[in-house]
């Protein structure tokens, strides 16, 4: 019995080992939106949420694209992420998602209805641990 318990508590060491998990935390520019922008890495698979300060539940988010491009003098590698949310089971708004490195340089959402939301990220948000996202 002990065995079995020491192999299953390797075998999820060994599977949640191969996740990687990225929070980010964003502001429209009058600060009054404000939202949680997470990404799942599972063996090579993108999986997205963002979750809005004032709402209590997540928004899924499917991957589309990723544009990478290389930068002049050494800097890291600008990558755009683009995503659809899924609302109500049907595919609503777009994300494009700008970063370089660790930082984030553009994050824009754009409705079905044609309109937009543009995001700084709000490095004042995040928690000691830079975890999650604690909203002032």
């Amino acid at each position: 019995m002990r065995m079995i318990v020491i192999i299953l508590s390797l075998m999820i060491f060994s599977v949640a080992a191969k996740i990687e998990r990225n929070i980010s935390c964003f502001a429209s520019k009058n600060n009054k939106i404000k939202l949680k922008y997470v990404v799942i890495y599972d063996d090579g698979t993108a999986l997205g949420y963002v979750k809005y300060s004032k709402s209590i539940s997540s928004v899924p988010l499917v991957f589309i694209s990723k544009t990478e491009g290389e930068v002049e003098g050494g800097r890291p590698v600008e990558r755009i992420l683009t995503w659809l949310e899924v609302i109500d089971g049907k595919l609503n708004g777009k994300y494009e998602v700008m970063s370089q490195g660790a930082r984030y340089y553009s994050f824009i959402y754009k409705g079905s209805s044609g309109n937009g939301f543009s995001f700084n990220e709000d490095v004042d948000a995040y928690n000691t641990d830079r975890d999650d996202c604690i909203w002032k």
